[in-house]
C-alpha cells in the first residue's frame, strides 16, 4: 500500500541516470542525470525503448520557443514502453502494479477542467500549469529519452506480458492516426486520401484500413512509398506533381469522401481542399509554416467539414487492442534501431529519411 510520503520500488533503482539533454536550440549532449521521484499519482517507469517523434526534431530546431520547451536543460521523448519499477504515493486505487509493461502517451490532463471531464484531456484549460496536474512529457515536462522516467498514470496504458516493447513504443503515433481517422468520421467503404507517408500518415494509412475504408491512397515521396505499397497502400508521389489532377483522375472525378492531412506542408494543406469531393469530411494534423488560402467557395457550398487534430485522446487501449490483435501492422515500419547513448546519429538518420526512415527506436542503457 502507498501512503502520502512513501515510494515503493519494485528493484534496484540507480540514482543516475543516462539521457539525452537539450541545452538550446540543436545542442544536444548524452549524460548523467539524477533520476527523477514519482509524487503523487505517479509512476516511475524503466524504459525500455522509445521513438523519435517528428515533433521532437522541430523542438531541438526551436521551432516551438517558447511553448516547447518551457526551459532549458531539457529531456524529450514522447513515444516509449517500458515497466513500472516505482509506485509513488496515491497510485494503489489505479490498478498498476510493480513490474507491469506500459506504454506512454504525452497527456496528461489536469482532470478537472471541463475539456478534462468531456474526456478532451488534450485541450485541457489548465495547459502547462504543473501545479494543477497538468503534464504533457517530452515538452513542457520530462520526456523518455532517458533509462526512467515518470508519468501520471493516466497517461499510461497496460500492455499484455507478450507484446513486444517495440510496439509499445509505437502506441502514441498509432493514436495519433487512430484519433485523425476517427476525427474525420471514416466510414466502411469510403476513398481517403492520406496526405504525407510519415509516421503519422502510415498509421492513418493503417486505422483507416482497420476501420473499413474501402479505398485509401497515401501521397508522399521516397522510400516510405515503398513500405505503403508492399503493405497494400495506392501511393502518389507528390515529387512528381500534379497530386490533385491524379486524385481526379484516380476516382474518376469524384475525389475523396474523406481526406487526412499529416505532412504539414504548405502544398499538402492547400491539398486538403483540391482532393476532396462534395461533402468530404478533412481532418489536419499538421500546421505549415505558411498557410495557403484554401478553394473556401468550394468548401461553403460543397459542404466540406474540416476538423482540427490534436494527439490522441482515449486512444491508448484501443491501439493496443488492434495492434495484439492484428488489425493493425507495425513491425513493417520499424526502419532502425539505436542505442540512445547514439541519439544524434538516429536524429541525422530520421531527418534525412534514409532508407526511408519512419520508426526510428532508441534503446537507454545499451
Amino acid at each position: 500500500m502507498s501512503d502520502l510520503n512513501q515510494v515503493h520500488y519494485n528493484k534496484k533503482v540507480n540514482k543516475s541516470m543516462e539521457a539525452v539533454i537539450l541545452n538550446a536550440p540543436g545542442d544536444l549532449q548524452v549524460k548523467e542525470v539524477t533520476t527523477p521521484i514519482p509524487g503523487p499519482s505517479e509512476v516511475l517507469v524503466h524504459v525500455k525503448c522509445t521513438t523519435i517523434c517528428g515533433t521532437d526534431i522541430e523542438i531541438i530546431k526551436g521551432s516551438h520557443l517558447p511553448r516547447w520547451p518551457r526551459k532549458f536543460p531539457a529531456i524529450l521523448g514522447h513515444e516509449w514502453s517500458g515497466e513500472i519499477v516505482g509506485l509513488g504515493p496515491m497510485t494503489e486505487a489505479s490498478n498498476f502494479k510493480l513490474g507491469d509493461h506500459v506504454a506512454g502517451t504525452s497527456h496528461a490532463g489536469c482532470g478537472a477542467c471541463r475539456s478534462c471531464l468531456t474526456g478532451r484531456y488534450n485541450l485541457c484549460l489548465n495547459y502547462g500549469k504543473d501545479s494543477t496536474g497538468h503534464r504533457q512529457y517530452g515538452h513542457v515536462s520530462q520526456g523518455s529519452y532517458a533509462e526512467y522516467v515518470v508519468n501520471n498514470i493516466r497517461s499510461l496504458h497496460r500492455m499484455p506480458e507478450e507484446f513486444p516493447f517495440e510496439f509499445g513504443s509505437a502506441v502514441d503515433p498509432v493514436g495519433c492516426g487512430l484519433w485523425t481517422v476517427k476525427r474525420a468520421s471514416v466510414n466502411p467503404g469510403d476513398t481517403v486520401v492520406v496526405l504525407g507517408s510519415g509516421p503519422i500518415g502510415v498509421f492513418a494509412y493503417e486505422c483507416a484500413k482497420a476501420l473499413g475504408a474501402g479505398r485509401i491512397i497515401v501521397v508522399g515521396g521516397g522510400k516510405r512509398l515503398d513500405i505503403l505499397s508492399e503493405q497494400g497502400a495506392e501511393v502518389v508521389n507528390y515529387r512528381e506533381g500534379g497530386v490533385p489532377e491524379k486524385i481526379d483522375d484516380l476516382t474518376r472525378g469524384e475525389k475523396a469522401q474523406v481526406v487526412l492531412e499529416t505532412a504539414g506542408t504548405t502544398e499538402s494543406f492547400k491539398w486538403t481542399v483540391d482532393c476532396a469531393g462534395k461533402g468530404a469530411r478533412i481532418a489536419i494534423t499538421g500546421i505549415p509554416d505558411n498557410i495557403p488560402d484554401l478553394a473556401w467557395k468550394r468548401v461553403v457550398l460543397e459542404e466540406m467539414d474540416i476538423t482540427g487534430v490534436r494527439a490522441n485522446p482515449n486512444c491508448g487501449d484501443e491501439v493496443i487492442s488492434l495492434i495484439k490483435n492484428k488489425r493493425i501492422q507495425v513491425k513493417p515500419y520499424i526502419t532502425h534501431s539505436f542505442p540512445l547513448k547514439d541519439y544524434q546519429k538516429a536524429h541525422d538518420v530520421f531527418v534525412a529519411r534514409e532508407d526511408g526512415a519512419l520508426l526510428v527506436n532508441l534503446y537507454p542503457g545499451t
